[in-house]
């Protein structure tokens, strides 16, 4: 399998499209899975990121790789481990579970302050990009998080914020792609370890495309109801007259 600038961009210039639909779709059918449809819209953008680091490897232009690795890992490190929870929030309507999903995305928001941060911030030495395999492996184990805990710790730990809140929620609708996101980070991580991040990503951006037909056979269950509810009350209440 290979990756290279042209993939990123062809992945990215298709899903922008495609989450622009899913965005519409969830609009006029179900606000509440807005989140859900965000995400191949944000996935896209994130693509075309690594397009641009790609781009900056072919040039040896450093400060090209360095921006475009940070705009990549933001949505890697901070953004999805974040998202996913939020989402989940958003479409629970048990109140528990939310309750549940909307604490585990304050706690989820360490990602950006502990790991990508002071990646951003700290010493350019903290962060390398270089091609491995035909993929990009980014390497920052400098980051103080990552030289304090362990990296199997870490790394299940960023699978649950990305892929249990959505498994475990009580929408059907988000469980497939839950099992898809942690199946595919699974995968990443054994076959891709060198480049898990970089792989995990373009393989979920992939997958994102999924999303389309859902929100394509998604039935208007929230606008039906209101337009029900504000066609049968008036009716009601001059029967009643």
């Amino acid at each position: 399998m290979c990756f290279s600038a042209e993939a990123s961009f062809a992945v990215g210039g298709a899903l922008i499209p495609a989450g622009a639909y899913c965005l519409w779709s969830a609009a006029v059918k179900k606000p509440s899975y807005l989140g859900l449809a965000a995400v191949p819209l944000v996935f896209g953008i994130q693509q075309l990121g690594e397009g641009f680091v790609w781009l900056g490897l072919h040039a040896e232009d450093p400060v090209q790789i360095r921006t475009a690795s940070l705009f990549f890992l933001f949505f890697a490190l901070a953004f999805w481990p974040f998202w996913f929870p939020f989402t989940a929030t958003l479409m629970e309507r048990e109140r528990r579970r939310k309750i549940l999903f909307g604490a585990l995305t304050v706690l989820a928001s360490a990602w950006f302050w502990f790991l990508f941060l002071p990646l951003a911030f700290g010493p350019a030495s903290m962060l390398t990009t270089d091609a491995d395999h035909h993929s990009i492996a980014y390497h920052y184990s400098e980051v103080p998080l990552i030289q304090a805990g362990n990296k199997l710790v870490l790394r299940a730990l960023y699978f649950g914020c990305v892929a249990l809140p959505m498994v475990l929620g009580s929408e059907n609708l988000g469980r497939i792609p839950g099992l898809v996101l942690g199946g595919s980070a699974v995968f990443a991580a054994i076959v891709y370890h060198y480049a898990f991040v970089s792989v995990w990503c373009f393989f979920a951006a992939v997958l994102a495309g999924y999303l389309c037909w859902i929100f394509y056979q998604l039935p208007a269950t929230e606008k039906v109801e209101t337009k029900t509810l504000d066609a049968v009350v008036p009716a009601s209440s001059s029967n009643s007259r």
